[in-house]
């Protein structure tokens, strides 16, 4: 038998008091010493046969020890759900020493996520950047769709140099070494686009022609060692090809699909980015939202919820590092000073997620099961994946719930919003 009592030592601390039965502790102490019992080796006994009570004044302390983590172990869930307590840290546990034929008595402290009531969340004052989408905004998508119809047409007579695409291999030095990025093997020049200084070295080669090459990097170039020196390089042209830049007129609209004329593609384009522009700023006017609730109300924060926070904020930077191909090493990130810096950010954030699950709560939003797979639909879309696959992976990973969670965050936040007096401004200066 297991009986408990709960102390709330604070909103998000507490403290389980137990005492479990003589009965249930020999229970507990006879399956510790049977585990100690296959492992150890006393003279006169075969391995495994040591009978309980020799074994255990062979032992001595360190079998009541034992014993005690056993019980702790064995009675402390059920002790738990006898209140119903979700514990969201590994427990502090103290208790008194074990003694055969007595009730044994432990205490557990935890931490637990704090019950967060927000009395006033409507009517907050925020402010919203006026939408604009520019001409110059929708051109420069014009210019990018031309780019990605542009054709190629193999030049095995040609030049390199304005308008050609070429393949080349390179091996490079400064101050006679070589470097992270100075060879390369099928490496694909489009002039206009790479180190004027680089190109124009290489500008008039023609298929099958090698060339030693000599340049001065920029004193301004992004990598400092080699930055102001010259560079000795020797490039060979293997392959290249006639930029066939497309016109942009009725037949290149009607070649993306879906256009008669190019009014009707800039016009797509523009509503498209409007669309983008609404979705950014509402998901930015969702953030300055609960950023001053969790000004207006304060209540203390389990510190594992920060500590996985910060967890989380410094997996994200490890994973865009990642994506350039470098790892934190590479960056030389001081990770305790990252810590430092980021634990009010961090602080802020976890309360910022708190709040929104109380509104959640208080407004009686849900995620249905129809917002749940419009996401993964989304989310298989966007990665080219079968949408089941997609699902038995979310299954499988077990992160259907962190899914569902974000899904609710992002509704209140847009629910919050939508509560709120709302101002129109200007963008700010530069920014589009």
């Amino acid at each position: 038998m297991v009986k408990s009592t709960l102390e709330k030592l604070k909103p998000i601390r507490h403290k389980l008091h137990v005492e479990v039965s003589v009965e249930r502790a020999n229970k507990s102490a006879s399956a510790a010493l049977a585990e100690m019992r296959k492992e150890t080796v006393i003279k006169g006994f075969r391995k495994g046969q040591v009978p309980l009570d020799v074994l255990k004044k062979y032992i001595g302390a360190d079998a009541d020890k034992e014993i005690a983590k056993r019980i702790v172990k064995d009675t402390y869930a059920e002790a738990m759900s006898q209140h119903g307590a979700i514990p969201i840290s590994e427990p502090t546990v103290e208790y008194e020493a074990y003694e055969d034929g007595k009730p044994f008595i432990y205490r557990a402290e935890f931490e637990v996520t704090p019950e967060v009531t927000i009395p006033e969340y409507e009517g907050l004052e925020l402010e919203r950047e006026k939408l604009v989408v520019t001409d110059e905004e929708v051109e420069a998508e014009v210019k990018r769709l031309q780019y990605a119809m542009t054709q190629l047409e193999p030049l095995p007579e040609g030049e390199i140099g304005p308008g050609m695409i070429a393949m080349v291999d390179f091996k490079g030095t400064v101050d006679g070494k070589s470097f992270e990025g100075s060879e390369a093997q099928d490496f694909v020049v489009d002039f206009g686009t790479l180190l004027p200084e680089f190109e124009e070295k290489i500008r008039g080669m023609k298929v099958g022609e090698d060339r030693d090459i000599t340049f001065k990097y920029p004193s301004n170039y992004f990598n400092k060692d080699i930055a102001d020196k010259e560079g000795l390089y020797h490039v060979k042209a293997k392959e290249i090809r006639k930029k066939i830049v497309p016109e942009l007129n009725d037949d290149f609209a009607k070649s993306l699909g879906k256009f008669e004329n190019m009014d009707q593609v800039r016009h797509d384009i523009k509503k498209h980015k409007a669309d983008a522009k609404e979705n950014y700023e509402r998901r930015r006017l969702g953030v300055q939202a609960i950023r001053k609730l969790a000004e207006k109300n304060a209540f203390e924060i389990p510190d594992i919820m920060i500590q996985n926070e910060l967890g989380s904020m410094l997996e994200d930077v490890a994973r865009q590092l990642r994506a350039q191909g470098k790892t934190i090493e590479d960056a030389k990130l001081d990770t305790k000073k990252f810590i430092e810096e980021n634990l009010n950010e961090a602080s802020t954030r976890v309360r910022g997620y708190l709040i929104a699950f109380a509104i959640a709560k208080q407004a009686n939003l849900v995620v249905t099961d129809e917002e749940l797979d419009g996401r993964i639909t989304a989310i298989a879309r966007q990665s080219n994946q079968p949408v089941e696959k997609v699902k038995a992976h979310f299954e499988k990973e077990n992160i259907k719930d962190q899914l569902k969670s974000q899904i609710l965050y992002e509704k209140t936040l847009d629910f919050i919003v939508e509560k709120a007096k709302v101002k129109e401004v200007k963008p700010k200066k530069g920014k589009k």
